[in-house]
C-alpha cells in the first residue's frame, strides 16, 4: 500500500480498541450475552433490494451488489452520492459542481466535464435513468434505500450501462401518518433543514408525501480579494408525491421535485505549471505570464484563494415522473414515464489572480424525456421472467463561454498593446447534442431444482446521435481607425470562427448468463458472464479535424462470488472476483494547446478492470452491530499508444503522443475499503444512547502516470457520532463528526482551467455538527 504503514497501524489500532470497548460495554450490558447468547433472534438486518426488478434479499441475488439502507444514511448524514464511498468499497464520485460531476466503480466512469456522453456508471432514481451526469449534483435525502449494481446493466434496467449503475429509492407516501423534522448546526456556521410529512389524502385510496430540504453555510476558503468564503452551501430541494391505489389491481405513483443550488463551488485551485519543459527548455505558462504582466507571483497553496471575479454557480433542476402498476391475473404491466430539465449557469474566474483577465464557464441546458414499458410473470414458478421496451430522448445544449476583461490583453499579449483589444470580448464554443435511443430488454430465471438456477438476459439497443459545434466571437470595442492595425492581434486569440456536425446510428447488443448454485444453507456461489454496449457519444469541444461523435464504448465482465450467511444469521460475509475488458472507453482528456489546456472526449484503446471484494457484516450483541468492505484491484491500460502527452513534454520537436500501455489508470486506487460500527444501549425507560464510527481509506491516486505533479498518497477519513434518542424514535439529538482527524486530501486532479495545467478539487476538512430530530407523529 502507499501510505504510511505506521499511520495505517495507528489508526486500526484505534478503531480496534475502540470497537472492543463498545463490544465489552455492551457484552456487560446485554443480559442476553449469558447461557442465551446463541439465540437466533440476534441477526444481521437483511436489506431488501429491487436491482432485478423484483423485491428480494440482498443476500438471495446471484450478482455482484451492495445496498445501505436510508436509516443509517440519514444517522451518519450521508447525504451526498459523494459520501456513499464511506460505506462502500470500489466506489467513488467527483461533484465540483454541476457539470464537474462523475461517478465511479473499480476507478472507472469519470466523465466529469463531458456534457455529450453518458456516464458508464448509471444513476437510477425511483427507476428513472439520468442520462447526465450533472444529475448527480443533488442531496439525495428522504431515502429508503441506495444499491450499487457492478458490471454491465441493461438486459433490465431501463438504460443500458457499461460498468454498473447507482440505484436510488426514496420513500414513498405511506397511508400511515408520519412526519420528521431534522435541524442542524455544524461548523463555518452551516445550518441544514430537512422535513418530511406523509399521510392519506381520501381513505385508503390517495395518499400524498412532501419532502423538502435547505442547506446554507459552511465555506471553508475565504477570498482574499472580497473576503467571500468558497467551496459553501447554498441549495434547497423540495419533492411532492402522490400514491393512488383504487383497488388491489392498479397503483399509480406521481413524482414532482424541483433542486436549487447557488454556491461557489468552482475553486478549484492551481497545484503546478512547469517553468522548464523535460527538455530543460524554458516554458512561458500561466506563472511566468501573471508574473511579466502584472508583476504578481502566483499561488500554489490550495487553500489560497484570490480572486477578483468569481461569482457563485447557479444550478436548477426539475422532474416529473410517473409510475403505474397493472396486476393482471398474476403478471404485471409497469409504465414508467419521465421528464427531467438540467439548468446550470457558472461564472469563473479562471485566471486565478486579483486582476480582470478572464473568466470560463458552460452555459448548460438538458431536457430528457423517457418511458419504459415492462411486463413480469408470476413468482414462485420454476421459471420467471420479465421483458420491456425503452425510449428516449435528450437534448443537449453546452456553450463554452470566455469573456475577456480589462486586462485581457496584458496577459495573452503585451501590457505594451491597447487594451480594448480583448476587452469586452466573448469566445463562444457552442455545442448542441440530440439522442434518441429505442430498446428492448428480457431477462428469465429458470430453477433447476432447490439449489440450481440460471439467469439469462438480452437487450437490443438502437441510438442515433447528432451533434454540431460552432465557434465565433462576438463583443468588444471596434477595431476601426486608430485601433485597426491591432485586430490582427484580437484574431490571433480568438481565433477564425467554425462550425462541424457530425450524426451516427448504433445497433448494439448486450447479453448476460448468471448461473447460481446453494452449496448449503446460507451459502450462495454464483458466476456472471455479461457484455454491455454503450453508442458513440458526442464530441461537444471538437475542432476542425476532430471527430464529432466518436466509437463506442464496449465492456465484457466476468464475475464469480459467494454469499454465505453464518452463525445463525449474526454474520454475513460476501466476497468475489471480477474481471472486466473495456475497449472504446470514451473519457474526457485534456490537452496542452500552446501554454493553455482544452479538455475534449475521445476513445481511450483498451482497459482492464480486476481484482478481489470482501464485504461482511456482524451481530455481535443486541447492541453492537459491525460492517466492512474492502477491495483490491487493478485498473490496467492494455493499449493506449496515442495518450496526450502531459505538459511537461509538450516542448517543441517534443512527443505528439505517449504510449500508457501497461499502466495504471491514475484515478484507480489499488486500495479501498471501510469498516464501521454501531452501538445502542437503553439507559432509561424510553431513552437510549447510540454511537457509531466509521473509517474508509483509499491508496495512492495521480493526475497522470508520467507527470510529478497531482499525487495523491493514501489516506484514511473518519466519521463519528455519538447521540440519545427515545425508544419511539419521536425525539433524538447526536453530535456528530465527519472527518473527524482533519484529514486534508484532494479528492480528484484536474486540467480542465484555461492556463494551468494541473488543477485540484479538494475535500471538505473536519465538520462537527449537532442534529436535532422530532417526529411529531
Amino acid at each position: 500500500m502507499n501510505f504510511r504503514i505506521s499511520y495505517a497501524r495507528e489508526i486500526f489500532g484505534i478503531s480496534l480498541a475502540t470497537v472492543m470497548l463498545m463490544a465489552g460495554e455492551a457484552a456487560a450490558a446485554d443480559p442476553s450475552t449469558t447461557s442465551a447468547n446463541a439465540a437466533p433472534d440476534i441477526s444481521v438486518e437483511e436489506l431488501m433490494i429491487t436491482a432485478r426488478r423484483r423485491e428480494e434479499k440482498l443476500q438471495d441475488a446471484p450478482i455482484t451488489i451492495s445496498a445501505v439502507s436510508g436509516r443509517v444514511l440519514q444517522a451518519e448524514r450521508l447525504d451526498r452520492v459523494a459520501d456513499y464511498a464511506a460505506k462502500i468499497a470500489n466506489f467513488s464520485a467527483v461533484q465540483q459542481n454541476t457539470r464537474v460531476s462523475a461517478l465511479r466503480i473499480r476507478g472507472l466512469g469519470d466523465n466529469a466535464n463531458s456534457d455529450g456522453s453518458e456516464a458508464g456508471v448509471g444513476l437510477i432514481v425511483d427507476n428513472v435513468f439520468f442520462t447526465h451526469p450533472g444529475f448527480s449534483w443533488l442531496d439525495f435525502v428522504d431515502l429508503d434505500h441506495i444499491e450499487l449494481a457492478r458490471g454491465p446493466q441493461g438486459t433490465l434496467l431501463g438504460k443500458n450501462t457499461t460498468l454498473g449503475a447507482l440505484i436510488v429509492t426514496t420513500k414513498p407516501p405511506s397511508f400511515e401518518p408520519e412526519a420528521t423534522v431534522s435541524t442542524t448546526v455544524s461548523s463555518r456556521d452551516r445550518r441544514q433543514l430537512r422535513a418530511n410529512i406523509s399521510g392519506p389524502l381520501v381513505g385508503d385510496t390517495l395518499a400524498a408525501r412532501l419532502t423538502v430540504y435547505g442547506d446554507m453555510g459552511g465555506g471553508w476558503i475565504r477570498n482574499k480579494y472580497d473576503g467571500e468564503r468558497y467551496l459553501d452551501n447554498h441549495r434547497w430541494a423540495a419533492r411532492g408525491q402522490l400514491l393512488f391505489q383504487p383497488n388491489a389491481v392498479f397503483t399509480d405513483r406521481l413524482i414532482a421535485e424541483h433542486y436549487d443550488t447557488r454556491e461557489y463551488n468552482a475553486f478549484t485551485p492551481p497545484i503546478g505549471d512547469p517553468l522548464t519543459y523535460a527538455n530543460g527548455a524554458v516554458r512561458n505558462g500561466w506563472g511566468t505570464k501573471v508574473q511579466a504582466a502584472f508583476g504578481y507571483t502566483p499561488s500554489y497553496d490550495i487553500k489560497d484563494a484570490n480572486l477578483d471575479t468569481q461569482s457563485r454557480l447557479i444550478s436548477r433542476t426539475d422532474g416529473l415522473s410517473n409510475q403505474a402498476d397493472f396486476a393482471l391475473g398474476g403478471y404485471t404491466l409497469t409504465s414508467v414515464s419521465a421528464w427531467r430539465r438540467l439548468y446550470f449557469r457558472p461564472n469563473n474566474d479562471n485566471d486565478y489572480t486579483p486582476y480582470p483577465v478572464f473568466g470560463i464557464g458552460y452555459d448548460v441546458d438538458v431536457d430528457q424525456f423517457s418511458q419504459e414499458l415492462r411486463l413480469a410473470s408470476p413468482t414462485g414458478g420454476s421459471v420467471d421472467w420479465q421483458t420491456g421496451i425503452y425510449l428516449l430522448n435528450q437534448q443537449v445544449t453546452s456553450n463554452n463561454r470566455t469573456r475577456m476583461f480589462a486586462r485581457a490583453t496584458d496577459f495573452f499579449l503585451s501590457p505594451q498593446l491597447p487594451s480594448a483589444i480583448l476587452n469586452g470580448v466573448e469566445l463562444d464554443q457552442l455545442g448542441k447534442a440530440e439522442t434518441n435511443s429505442a430498446a428492448i430488454f428480457g431477462q428469465g430465471t429458470w430453477r433447476i431444482d432447490d439449489r440450481a438456477a440460471l439467469t439469462l438476459g438480452a437487450r437490443y439497443t438502437h441510438e442515433k446521435r447528432e451533434a454540431s459545434v460552432s465557434s465565433f466571437s462576438l463583443g468588444g470595442a471596434p477595431l476601426t481607425g486608430a485601433l485597426a492595425p491591432f485586430a490582427v492581434y484580437r484574431a490571433a486569440v480568438t481565433g477564425a470562427p467554425y462550425q462541424v456536425a457530425g450524426e451516427k446510428s448504433d445497433g448494439s447488443f448486450s447479453w448476460l448468463i448468471n448461473p447460481s448454485y446453494k452449496l448449503a444453507d446460507g451459502v450462495l456461489a454464483y458466476l456472471s458472464l455479461g457484455y454491455g454496449e454503450k453508442s458513440g457519444a458526442a464530441n461537444l469541444g471538437a475542432r476542425v479535424g476532430d471527430r464529432v461523435i466518436i466509437d463506442p464504448e464496449k465492456s465484457t465482465d466476468f464475475e464469480v462470488g459467494v454469499k454465505t450467511k453464518l452463525a445463525q444469521g449474526r454474520v454475513i460475509l460476501n466476497a468475489n472476483l471480477y474481471r472486466d475488458d473495456i475497449t472504446g472507453y470514451q473519457a474526457t482528456l485534456s490537452a496542452q494547446s500552446g501554454t493553455t489546456t482544452r479538455s475534449y472526449l475521445s476513445n481511450v484503446g483498451k482497459i482492464r478492470l480486476q481484482g478481489i471484494e470482501l464485504e461482511g457484516a456482524a451481530q455481535l450483541t443486541k447492541n453492537l452491530n459491525l460492517s466492512f468492505s474492502t477491495a483490491w484491484g487493478e485498473a490496467v491500460y492494455v493499449s493506449y499508444v496515442s495518450a496526450p502527452p502531459p505538459a511537461e513534454l509538450t516542448y517543441v520537436g517534443g512527443p505528439t503522443s505517449v504510449d500508457l500501455s501497461g499502466k495504471q489508470l491514475p484515478t484507480a486506487p489499488n486500495w479501498t475499503g471501510q469498516v464501521s460500527a454501531r452501538w445502542e444501549r437503553p439507559v432509561a425507560s424510553g431513552a437510549a444512547i447510540f454511537a457509531y464510527a466509521n473509517q474508509s481509506w483509499k491508496s495512492r491516486t495521480s493526475l497522470s502516470p508520467l507527470s510529478p505533479y497531482g499525487r495523491q498518497n493514501g489516506y484514511f477519513v473518519v466519521n463519528a457520532g455519538l447521540g440519545v434518542r427515545t425508544l419511539d424514535d419521536r425525539w433524538s439529538l447526536s453530535l456528530w463528526s465527519k472527518n473527524l482527524f482533519d484529514k486534508r486530501y484532494v479528492a480528484a486532479f484536474g486540467t480542465a482551467s484555461g492556463v494551468t495545467p494541473y488543477v485540484a478539487i479538494m475535500a471538505d476538512p473536519r465538520t462537527v455538527g449537532l442534529t436535532l430530530t422530532a417526529k411529531p407523529f
